[in-house]
C-alpha cells in the first residue's frame, strides 16, 4: 500500500506541472490598470480642435479591417477617443439621425446627449465593437421631440469609471429641418 500511495503522489506531481506549464504559456500579453484608456482624462475637443499629445501618433490611429485603401469613411470630427464619421458639423437634421463612428473607450461603452439649448432632446448609451486600447465600431439611432431653437450640440462621451463624470467629450454642433422646430 505504501507504493500505491507513491506511485499517486508522482502522478499527482506530473499533472499540476503540466497543468502550471500550460497556464503560464499562455499569460504572455502584458497587463493594463483597469480603467485605463491610454489617453489623458478630462479633455474636451471640437471637431477641427488639434493636439500634439501623444494619443495622436500615427500608430494610434484606428485600422479598417479588410481595408484596401478606397472604401475609408472620411472623419468629420475626432479627438483623442471618438472618430466620427457622420453626422459632420452643421449638418441639417430630421427627427432622426444616425452617428456613426469609432470608439476608443472602457469596456466599449460610450454615451451620448443631444441639446438644443433649453432641453435635453435625447440621451443614452451603446457599446462599441470593441473596447480600450482597441478602437470599435459604433451607430447610434438618435430620435427627438420638437426642438425650441434652431441649432442643437450632439455632446459624445465616456462616463469616468471614478465618479461617473463626463471625460472624453465631443461637442458636434448640428441644425435643426426649419419645419421641426417649435415656437415657444
Amino acid at each position: 500500500m505504501h507504493k500505491s500511495t507513491a506511485v499517486w503522489s508522482y502522478i499527482t506531481l506530473i499533472l499540476l506541472a503540466l497543468c502550471l506549464g500550460a497556464c503560464s504559456q499562455n499569460d504572455t500579453t502584458p497587463s493594463q490598470p483597469a480603467g485605463s484608456t491610454g489617453t489623458p482624462s478630462n479633455q474636451d475637443q471640437t471637431p477641427g480642435s488639434s493636439s500634439n499629445e501623444p494619443g495622436n501618433e500615427p500608430g494610434d490611429q484606428p485600422v479598417n479591417e479588410g481595408d484596401t485603401g478606397g472604401d475609408t469613411p472620411k472623419i468629420v470630427a475626432s479627438n483623442d477617443t471618438f472618430q466620427i464619421y457622420q453626422p459632420a458639423p452643421d449638418s441639417i437634421v430630421g427627427q432622426s439621425f444616425v452617428v456613426k463612428g469609432k470608439a476608443r473607450v472602457f469596456e466599449a461603452t460610450l454615451n451620448y446627449s443631444f441639446e438644443d439649448g433649453h432641453q435635453v432632446l435625447a440621451e443614452g448609451f451603446t457599446t462599441a465593437s470593441m473596447g480600450a486600447p482597441e478602437w470599435g465600431d459604433f451607430s447610434i439611432t438618435v430620435k427627438f421631440d420638437k426642438p425650441t431653437s434652431p441649432t442643437g450640440v450632439l455632446t459624445i462621451f465616456e462616463a469616468s469609471a471614478k465618479d461617473g463624470s463626463p471625460i472624453h467629450q465631443l461637442h458636434i454642433p448640428l441644425k435643426f429641418d426649419k419645419s421641426l422646430i417649435q415656437a415657444k
